[in-house]
């Protein structure tokens, strides 16, 4: 099986895990994955941010994130 076919395999695939990250002014962001070792390794980066001002890339304003969880989705 060449490179290009797995790949294509492994983004049909469901995923299975979300991690959420949660800011002080109530606004949420998802990423999902398909294991769960994905998600942890996502969340230690998101973890990183908390109680720090940052950037919103949508609205321009400053928010602070406050909280980062990782669960399996239903």
């Amino acid at each position: 099986m060449d490179i290009r076919a797995r790949l294509e395999q492994l983004a049909a695939q469901p995923r299975e895990w979300r991690v959420t990250t949660h800011y002080a002014n109530g606004a949420t962001k998802t990423h999902d994955t398909h294991n769960q070792a994905g998600a942890e390794n996502f969340a230690i980066g998101e973890r990183r941010k908390v109680g720090r001002e940052l950037i919103s890339r949508e609205t321009g304003e400053t928010v602070s994130v406050v909280d980062v969880t990782v669960a399996r989705i239903q």
